[in-house]
């Protein structure tokens, strides 16, 4: 009994493995590089950067310089990659603005997890693959409907 309980755990590991392995798509990223991306066409890179610093403050992020905003991560994040550090993860999201080929704008967002968060040299930023990815294109997808839409109402998280 104790063989077959540790065969079914190692195969139900291998299937969740192998699910979430082929559930990542590509199909958003505009080829960009990046962990997730959008395109946006008929406005100007002064009014993305506006969208995008509301959209990311709408959704609870600090505004930390240029286009890097952070936001105090969950009991959960902490746990996974924290450890025990007091002040817990925070998630740090870096986006770009890049003049596209045809006069329209890449928009792209990366994630990583911060320990020891504002503490100088102690701090420690590590890129996450795949973690944040969704996160990263809701907002994304905010900030094109926002521009979209025309409206300079605050976004809605």
């Amino acid at each position: 009994m104790k063989h077959f309980s540790r065969w079914i755990a190692g195969s139900l590991w291998l299937v969740a493995v192998l699910f979430l392995g082929g559930c990542q798509t590509n199909t958003d990223q505009a080829n960009s590089g990046q962990m997730a991306s959008v395109e946006i066409s008929g406005h100007s890179e002064v009014e993305i950067l506006r969208a995008m610093k509301a959209v990311f403050q709408a959704n609870g992020y600090e505004h930390m310089d240029d286009l890097t905003f952070d936001k105090k991560g969950s009991a959960w994040d902490t746990a996974a990659y924290g450890g025990w550090d007091t002040g817990g993860v925070w998630i740090r999201l870096k986006a770009s603005v890049d003049k596209g080929p045809v006069g329209n704008y890449v928009i792209g967002c990366d994630a990583y997890r911060v320990v020891s968060h504002n503490q100088g040299v102690m701090e420690e930023e590590e890129k996450t693959p795949h973690t944040n990815r969704a996160e990263c294109k809701r907002i994304l997808d905010e900030i094109q409907a926002r521009l979209a839409s025309g409206t300079d109402a605050p976004a809605q998280p």
